[in-house]
C-alpha cells in the first residue's frame, strides 16, 4: 500500500517562505509538520511539484543524510522566520542575514543547464548544501525584486504563516485556512444576535 504524502500550506509561491510556513498553528498549539525525514522529504516533493524550475537532484537523499541535516534545517528556518517577521513588523533587512544567504550560495555554487528547452540553474555541492542555497537564493530574489517589503502576517493573530501581499488588500494567509475561519465566526455572532 502507498503512502500518503503529508500535505503543506503553499500560500507564498515562494520556497523560503513556504518552508517557513511548515509550521502552523492548529487549536491554539504551534505544530511542526517537518516532525520526521519522511516529512522533509515530502516537503522537497512538494516543492519540486509546486516549482518546475526546481533542481529534481535535491530530492535523491539517503535517509541518514536527512537525519544528519534535518537540525541544521530547523536552525536555517528559524532565522529564515526571525528575519521574515522583523521585515513584516515594518523593520529593514538585515545585512549580516543577507551575508549568510550568499555563503549558502557560494558553499553550493550554481552551473546552468538546458532541460526541456529552459535554462536550469543548479547547485554542485551535496543535498543540505543546495537546498540551503536554493532556498537562500529565493530570498534574496524577495529581497532584490522588492517583493519582501510585502511580506506580511496573517490578520488572525493565532497564525503564524506569512505571505507576500502584492495587491496591498490581503488580510489572511489563505481564505480556505484563516478567511474562511473568520467569516463563519462573523456568521455565527450574527446568527446568535438575531435569536430572540
Amino acid at each position: 500500500m502507498m503512502s500518503t504524502r503529508r500535505m503543506f500550506p503553499l500560500i507564498s509561491g515562494s520556497l523560503s517562505l513556504d518552508l517557513v510556513n511548515t509550521e502552523v498553528v492548529s487549536y491554539g498549539h504551534r505544530r511542526e509538520l517537518l516532525i520526521s525525514e519522511q516529512d522533509f522529504l515530502d516537503w522537497l516533493y512538494t516543492m519540486c511539484e509546486a516549482i518546475p524550475s526546481l533542481d529534481k537532484s535535491i530530492l535523491n537523499v539517503s535517509k541518514s543524510e536527512l537525519t544528519d541535516g534535518l537540525e541544521t534545517i530547523y536552525r536555517f528556518r528559524l532565522q529564515l522566520r526571525e528575519n521574515f517577521e522583523c521585515i513584516a513588523d515594518g523593520n529593514n533587512v538585515n545585512n549580516k542575514w543577507i551575508s549568510v544567504l550568499e555563503e549558502n550560495i557560494e558553499n553550493a555554487p550554481y552551473m546552468y543547464k538546458i532541460v526541456s528547452g529552459e535554462i536550469k540553474q543548479i547547485p554542485r555541492g551535496n543535498w543540505l548544501n543546495k537546498v540551503l542555497s536554493l532556498v537562500s537564493l529565493d530570498a534574496l530574489k524577495l529581497i532584490s525584486e522588492g517583493k519582501l517589503n510585502k511580506i506580511r502576517r496573517c490578520s488572525n493573530p493565532e497564525c503564524v504563516l506569512l505571505f507576500i501581499d502584492m495587491t496591498g488588500r490581503r488580510k489572511w494567509c489563505s481564505m480556505k485556512i484563516c478567511g474562511n475561519r473568520k467569516k463563519v465566526t462573523r456568521f455565527q455572532s450574527k446568527e446568535e444576535i438575531k435569536k430572540p
